[in-house]
């Protein structure tokens, strides 16, 4: 459930609640009227409606600005800035003035209205002393619904959120919890003085006996209502206590297993340093094996060196290889091309010789048509021109043969260019690559020929100091390692005691 609906769920609940539980003290002991407590309650609640829907309209873009900063920090921590945790800290500060002003003038203008309600529906007189009896009572009921809202949203709920993200707060929830009981007890004393205020206006007789009923129907609800006070802000601050305790528990074994491995480092350490003194007097009888390392090292690299060269060499003469290929297939490509433009001339030869053809048809047509009314005379004409617009229909036939065929020659060719020019770019691609190749082929070979130079200015130098340097050396990383530990060690600690810090500080 997001801040919002956990706002508007706390504050109408409370509210309508709150005003119940005032009516019961209004319309039950001091007007003696208890009907009115729910056939009545309609401009009550109107009242509390609008007031509560003024607030929402109001607590609305700060908590949905609240929410948005939340989701952010929950999908990823770092991508919060400092504005983000400035917004979501304003918010989290604006909350309150809102709450503040639905709950006290809620209950002021809502509950409060009881004395002028009841006296505009002539139920009872307007009394300015019950007028502000009934405030005062407003008042303190609006503020205990304040901290049940302060708590249950703000103190647990965004708190919780803001912390889940690396937002850092520190509250004090158990003055929160001095706050309520002290509402709580506010609220009771001025329910209870409505008692004898009512007795005091109306004296009847038995009136002990009445004062003794309304005083345990009174205590009772009071009861009640300070039960579900404490069962609401109490109990949870109490998990949240339980919680805090657990995780300060768990904080404490972590700094206590840092410091015992912290001792057992210091030890290590200790009896790293008593070995470089033994290992110093062993160096002798290493030290001319080292030299011979060393000279065995110059010869890869001399070697190494005359390796990179060959392959430069044969780098370059692939590059030459490569750009011959590209300037072969930029030929291809032309006289795919070329040959393209020549097929483009054929179709006009085509389209000529079908048009010929087409005309030649008709010609043998009329002429078939000709040679039929000359009679026996135009017979032989007659088989001729036949025969003249058979052929033009072979013509024809063939032309469409040969349409097909150059569409084909076409589409080949097309395929061709795409194809030759896609293994121009792979040609391109690869000579770039040949490039760097050889880029780098010349940076190992400087390096190797500065490493064959090295070392033959090493080897005049290594002596005895090569093998107590090692040894050293060894000596060095083993202390390093302890380091590294105590180091890691030292972070846990001081994280650790950051937690223990920010827990310490809820309590």
């Amino acid at each position: 459930m997001k801040a919002y609906s956990r706002y508007l769920v706390t504050i109408c609940t409370t509210t309508f609640i709150g005003v119940f539980f005032l009516r019961i003290y209004h319309y039950g002991f001091i007007y003696r009227f208890p009907s009115e407590i729910i056939l009545g309650c309609v401009p009550t609640i109107l009242i509390t409606l609008s007031l509560i829907a003024i607030c929402s309209f109001v607590q609305k873009p700060i908590l949905t600005k609240f929410e948005k900063i939340i989701d952010k920090g929950k999908i990823n921590q770092k991508s919060l800035t400092q504005n983000d945790i400035e917004e979501c800290m304003k918010s989290y500060r604006h909350y309150d003035i809102v709450i503040i002003v639905a709950h006290i003038a809620g209950f002021l203008v809502g509950a409060g209205s009881t004395s002028i309600i009841t006296s505009i529906k002539g139920v009872a007189p307007f009394s300015l002393v019950t007028f502000i009896l009934i405030e005062l009572q407003s008042v303190g009921v609006g503020f205990m619904c304040y901290t049940i809202n302060n708590v249950l949203v703000k103190r647990l709920y965004m708190t919780q959120c803001m912390r889940n993200i690396g937002i850092k707060l520190s509250d004090n929830l158990a003055r929160v919890q001095n706050v309520a009981v002290g509402a709580c007890i506010y609220v009771s004393a001025m329910n209870m003085i409505t008692i004898p205020y009512n007795l005091l206006m109306h004296p009847v007789e038995n009136g002990f006996a009445l004062f003794l009923r309304y005083g345990v129907i009174g205590l009772i609800f009071n009861f009640i209502a300070c039960a579900a006070v404490y069962t609401v802000i109490a109990r949870r601050i109490q998990n949240t206590e339980r919680k805090v305790s657990s995780n300060l528990l768990a904080e404490t074994k972590t700094l206590a297993n840092a410091t015992k491995e912290n001792a057992e480092s210091s030890q290590n350490q200790s009896a790293a340093v008593k070995e470089i003194v033994a290992t110093m007097h062993d160096s002798t009888e290493l030290a001319g094996n080292i030299g011979e390392k060393i000279k065995q090292v110059s010869a890869l690299a001399e070697k190494s060196r005359d390796a990179v060269q060959a392959g430069s060499e044969a780098l370059q003469n692939n590059v030459k290889e490569l750009l011959d290929i590209k300037n072969t297939n930029m030929l291809t490509i032309e006289g795919i091309r070329d040959l393209g433009k020549k097929i483009n001339g054929i179709w006009n030869i085509v389209t000529i010789i079908n048009t010929v053809a087409d005309q030649t048809k008709i010609i043998a047509f009329n002429a078939e048509l000709e040679a039929s009314t000359a009679g026996e005379a135009g017979k032989n004409f007659h088989i001729v021109a036949t025969e003249i617009r058979r052929l033009s229909d072979n013509i024809i036939d063939s032309i469409k043969e040969i349409r097909e065929i150059i569409n084909e020659i076409q589409r080949a060719s097309d395929s061709l260019i795409l194809d030759s020019e896609k293994g121009t770019k792979q040609i391109d691609s690869g000579c770039e690559s040949a490039k760097s190749l050889e880029s780098g082929f010349e940076s190992i070979m400087a390096s190797s020929k500065a490493t064959a130079d090295s070392s033959r200015e090493i080897i005049d130098y290594v002596g005895q100091l090569t093998y107590s340097s090692e040894q050293i050396f060894i000596t060095l990383q083993q202390i390093a390692h302890g380091i590294e530990s105590f180091t890691r060690n030292t972070a846990d600690i001081s994280a650790a005691s950051e937690n223990v810090k920010d827990i310490a500080s809820l309590l």
